[in-house]
């Protein structure tokens, strides 16, 4: 009786060893990745991103707070970086498809990515 009762633990053992074999062997579906295409330069290395910090920017047709203004800008927004520039005050400034904003109204991105998450913790 001893000698039936060790076979059938056995018996299950050996199954339940089998069974977990088989269940992690099995194939698992695959997962596929998307990524946000409507911006191919978004990981380009040579590209710099943009993330409005003020809560309203005046773009500017030259890199001087009295040229003219060419457009506004809201907190929040990602402009691709075209150019900089330093001015004889020393102020940086960027330009964009709309004109150039200076340095302190915005903060600079190695990728897209990286300034849609800034946005995100953008407190308002």
């Amino acid at each position: 009786m001893k000698h039936t009762l060790i076979k059938k633990v056995l018996i299950m053992m050996t199954a339940l060893v089998v069974l977990g074999l088989f269940a992690s062997c099995s194939k698992k579906q695959e997962e596929t990745i998307l990524f946000d295409e409507s911006h191919p330069l978004s990981l380009a290395p040579d590209v710099e991103w943009a993330l409005i910090t003020d809560p309203y920017a005046a773009f500017r047709a030259q890199t001087d707070y009295n040229a003219d203004i060419t457009g506004h800008i809201r907190r929040g927004e990602i402009l691709q970086v075209y150019a900089k520039s330093i001015d004889k005050q020393k102020v940086t400034w960027y330009k964009f498809e709309q004109g150039w904003l200076p340095q302190n109204c915005l903060a600079i991105y190695t990728n897209r990515y990286k300034a849609q998450t800034a946005a995100t913790n953008l407190k308002d």
